[in-house]
């Protein structure tokens, strides 16, 4: 008798010689691309409008959800604190009462705005239908969004208000933070403000006429001579990079000289010290010598509280200052030697999509005087105004060939410069800065940090 064996089933197309009906699987899942974690995402609180004057809270940001009509800014009242000697003894109060001081804070907004076009039909739309990259959009002009609100308050920071209050028919000037602190300076040394030459000689403000320059015997060029200086004429850079005496130094400055107003974390007077995360690196290394560093301190002992512990990317305390890391730390650029015409500060900032507009070369003496940028921040020392919170719209053209989708805001960002005793129509004119600090640190080579 013979045997028989019935033939195996083919399990797959190619095992039938059916190559031609072989198909292409998709992952329809696309993934995102990882951008830098910004720590301001929860440094936030809220204040109310009120032409009686409001409490600051305490927190970095003040936030103002009042829409206003028929008007592009706002001035709003805050109340001092009582200052001065009392009556004592068998002194009358009649005739020594002291008069309520009112500080007064014009805030804007402008039109903030993100579109995104995609084919809605045809050959293209359909090699791509499988990713449904329309739905993507909005979850993207979020994101994109979230990370330019990053770059406005380090911009709002650096040049006193984001870019979106350049624009008209706002049309704000960007001017430096009046308050700068440059390491290995003493403190009665420090850049002097001058609430005239702010403005830039070249005309147009940053970005659209990039470096912001002045005349000498400005701010700016005060700037740079304090810089050069610390620096030994640009030649050890190292010089004005953080340390525990600078830590000390910064903090006494902050408190005593610019008398920043603290904010309260659980009984604790605290600023909030955003560090470029090139300057915490150095200053966290536990091998270096612990004269320039706080590494030993912050591998042997976690000393911060719950709250504390709460803001992304706090590492420790160094007396009144809470150290937190800033990955998307803004830079400068230095250029110009003081003489005719001037000198000139190039600022350069993180922006969307880890499109990365800053000065990541090494610091070079001759060629590339690069600083980064870090802030102290008091309780109200910013405030970000959203008078129409983000909407999102549709576009549809050429009979729906094309499709789009954007998202819009009016919204502003500034520093929150208090004028005494009058509303101001500049706020630059008389503004008292009680809750910003600017550190201005030279970039470190970090391939030989260590």
């Amino acid at each position: 008798m013979t045997s028989q064996t019935a033939p195996a089933s083919a399990a797959t197309l190619s095992g039938m010689s059916a190559t031609a009906l072989q198909i292409k699987a998709y992952n329809t899942k696309l993934r995102t691309e990882s951008v830098l974690f910004d720590v301001f995402e929860k440094l936030a609180s809220a204040v109310d409008y009120s032409e009686k004057g409001a409490i600051v809270p305490d927190a970095i940001f003040l936030k103002l959800e009042k829409t206003v009509t028929g008007a592009h800014s706002i001035t709003m009242g805050l109340l001092m604190s009582l200052k001065g000697e009392g009556t004592y003894g068998t002194g009358t109060l009649i005739g020594n009462e002291e008069t309520l001081r009112l500080r007064h804070l014009t805030v804007y907004y402008n039109l903030i705005r993100k579109a995104v076009a995609t084919d809605g039909y045809g050959p293209n739309a359909n090699d791509v239908a499988a990713y449904d990259l329309y739905g993507q959009v909005q979850p993207l002009i979020s994101e994109w969004f979230r990370e330019l609100r990053g770059r406005r308050i380090r911009e709002a920071s650096l040049l006193t208000v984001a870019g979106e209050l350049t624009e008209a028919p706002v049309s704000l000037g960007h001017k430096f933070n009046s308050n700068i602190f440059i390491p290995n300076t003493d403190l009665g040394g420090m850049p002097v403000y001058d609430t005239q030459a702010l403005t830039e000689a070249t005309g147009a403000p940053y970005p659209d006429n990039n470096p912001l320059a002045d005349d000498s015997g400005d701010h700016i060029s005060d700037i740079c001579s304090t810089l050069k200086t610390a620096t030994n004429s640009w030649a050890n850079p190292e010089y004005t990079r953080l340390t525990i005496e600078a830590l000390l130094a910064l903090s006494f400055h902050c408190s005593q000289n610019l008398k920043l107003d603290p904010m309260m974390f659980e009984g604790k007077a605290t600023l909030i010290f955003a560090i470029p995360s090139t300057q915490m690196i150095k200053l966290l290394n536990p091998t270096l010598s612990t004269d320039d560093n706080i590494g030993t301190i912050w591998k042997n002992v976690s000393a911060l509280t719950k709250i504390e512990n709460m803001i992304p990317g706090s590492y420790c305390r160094v007396r009144n200052l809470l150290l937190v890391e800033d990955d998307r730390y803004a830079t400068v650029t230095i250029s110009g030697d003081g003489a005719t015409p001037s000198w000139v500060i190039t600022p350069g900032f993180m922006q969307p999509g880890n499109e990365d507009g800053r000065n990541n070369s090494p610091y070079d003496a001759d060629s590339n005087l690069v600083f980064d940028v870090g802030c102290v921040y008091g309780k109200g020392g910013m405030i970000e105004w959203v008078v129409n919170a983000l909407k999102f719209a549709t576009e549809a053209y050429d009979y729906e060939l094309v499709k789009g989708k954007g998202a819009y805001m009016c919204a502003g960002i500034q520093l929150a410069l208090y004028n005494v005793d009058e509303a101001e129509s500049d706020q630059h004119a008389t503004a008292i800065n009680r809750g910003t600090c600017i550190v201005l640190m030279a970039r470190p080579d970090l391939v030989t940090v260590q």
